[in-house]
């Protein structure tokens, strides 16, 4: 199974995002084996370290006949901020994110953000082109 995680950074009202390509995203990424999780948050969100601050969802799927887990928490991070990205309002993240592409970071983040889902949401997605099974259930957007 993949492993990869992405974090909702805050500070005061505002999320930190970061180019992915042609979108934004929230700061993570692949998981190496044996790499702590949240090290690849601190990486590229630019900070010394992070505290997970609660679990926000975990969404699984199937791809190429591979397994992958995507791990969302919402952390603090430690010491000064010495990366990129850019601090936008949460209005303003959930609407750059909802432009994403990849259903598996777009679907939850924008659910949490929107506050349409509760934090520790399973998602689940039989297939990538349809709906997601989501527990507890998700409100409609």
């Amino acid at each position: 199974m993949q492993v990869a995680v992405g974090a909702v950074v805050r500070r005061g009202k505002d999320i930190l995002l970061v180019r992915d390509g042609d979108d934004w995203a929230l700061p993570g990424g692949a998981v190496a084996d044996g790499e702590p999780l949240l090290d690849r948050v601190a990486a590229e969100a630019g900070y010394a370290g992070v505290i997970a601050e609660r679990l926000l969802w975990v969404a699984r799927y199937r791809a190429g006949g591979r397994r992958y887990e995507m791990i969302g928490f919402e952390v603090t991070g430690v010491g000064p901020h010495r990366g990129g990205g850019e601090w936008v309002e949460v209005g303003e993240a959930a609407r750059r994110l909802a432009a994403m592409w990849f259903a598996p970071i777009r679907e939850p983040a924008v659910a949490y953000l929107t506050g349409r889902a509760r934090v520790a949401t399973l998602w689940s997605w039989p297939d990538l082109g349809g709906e997601p099974d989501t527990v507890p259930s998700v409100s409609a957007a």
